[in-house]
């Protein structure tokens, strides 16, 4: 004990050491930490499966166009994918400018890699060319235009019907036609072939008068559902009077019935059977596409709320580009502009969409085919305003 404090500055000194420490004790002890607040679990999200794309969503391998190719023209094509384009024979001067195939286009479109299908047309939209017997005119005309391109024997030439014609009345002369064709043909190791409807070709098969019979894209007329459901048809025009922006002109294509192997009566230079296409390659073209089931509403991505684009009617035809969970992308009039339509490309639901092996819902009913109807001048003369009085 310091000797100079007495016993009260002793117990005052001890006191107030005693305090301090105690307010160092608490200063540094730590304050206790409020517990943490849970945060709140993250709802998962929903995850889009990634797009996968379908094989054989390319361009048709086959097209009809109307224009004269050029060696620019032919060559958009077997860039775009085409292997064979269709092009007419006719009378001269022909029903449309171009729409005649002369041995120098031949030429041009063979230089480019592509195969020829034939298809005789010159006004074959009147019904005048029928009613008046001008079948063997037609076909000893194909045969002519076939000889100076250098069409080989085991080909084809097909020969339009290019209108609804159900009736009896019309059937019958178009039925004639048909019989004048293949007598003129005999001989000449060259197959027929139909363009038309379903009544129309139906009617045709039955009598043995063509191999090759070939539906018109106009879906609506008489017998066409019906006819395709059977499995008989070699080749479907899928889609119409289109202008693909690579192509750059106004064409229609077609797809093959997988039932042919690839072989529909085109031709190389080289020969007919020579320009088959690969079985592989048409049964891809034609699983790649698909019927709508009903009206279905095109949207624009997979997003909830996407916004519309376009309805399509029923029984239309679009191809299939690729799949995400339960929902297809989809592209209209095989993605060519038509009649100033811009192609649309967006989302379907999978269940809107029937595989292409048959119409869907529709009963095989050929309707008012063979009908005996009455049929006024109106309706079968139409199509006749720009024909002369002498269509041959």
């Amino acid at each position: 004990m310091n000797p100079r404090l007495n016993r009260r500055d002793f117990l005052l000194t001890s006191s107030a050491l005693i305090a301090t420490t105690a307010l160092i004790g608490c200063e540094s002890a730590p304050s206790p930490s409020p517990a943490p607040t849970p945060k709140p679990a993250t709802p998962s999200a929903a995850t889009t499966p990634t797009p996968v794309p379908i094989a054989g969503s390319a361009f048709p391998l086959i097209a009809d166009t109307a224009s004269r190719l050029d060696v620019a023209k032919a060559k958009s094509l077997r860039t775009q994918g085409v292997k064979t384009v269709f092009r007419y024979y006719s009378h001269l001067p022909p029903s449309l400018p171009g729409k005649d195939l002369q041995p120098e286009e031949a030429k041009i479109i063979f230089g480019e890699g592509l195969s020829i299908g034939s298809v005789f047309q010159h006004y074959n939209n009147c019904f005048r060319t029928f009613e008046n017997n001008w079948g063997k005119e037609d076909a000893e005309q194909a045969l002519r235009m076939a000889e100076a391109a250098g069409q080989p024997e085991g080909s084809a030439i097909y020969f339009g019907v290019d209108a609804d014609w159900p009736y009896s009345a019309m059937r019958d002369p178009i039925i004639k036609y048909f019989e004048d064709v293949k007598r003129a043909f005999e001989g000449a190791n060259i197959a027929v072939g139909i363009y038309s409807n379903g009544c129309i070709c139906n009617a045709v098969r039955e009598k043995g008068l063509a191999q090759y019979f070939w539906l018109s894209g106009s879906t609506g007329h008489s017998g066409t559902q019906a006819f395709y459901n059977t499995g008989n048809w070699t080749l479907f025009q899928n889609a119409l009077d289109i202008a693909p922006s690579p192509v750059g002109y106004a064409i229609d294509t077609n797809l093959a019935n997988p039932a042919t192997q690839g072989y529909f009566g085109q031709w190389f230079d080289k020969g007919a059977r020579l320009a088959s296409h690969i079985a592989a390659d048409v049964q891809s073209a034609f699983s790649s596409r698909a019927f709508l089931r009903a009206n279905t509403e095109i949207v624009q991505d997979l997003n909830p709320g996407a916004a519309s684009l376009v309805t399509v009617r029923k029984d239309q035809n679009v191809r299939r580009l690729e799949t995400s969970g339960d929902k297809v992308k989809v592209v209209t009039q095989e993605g060519g502009a038509r009649a100033g339509a811009r192609a649309i490309t967006g989302w379907v639901p999978a269940a809107s969409l029937a595989p292409l092996d048959r119409f869907p819902d529709n009963t095989s009913n050929y309707g008012l085919c063979g009908a005996p109807t009455a049929v006024s001048d109106t309706a079968k003369y139409q199509n006749c305003d720009r024909a002369t009085s002498r269509l041959r």
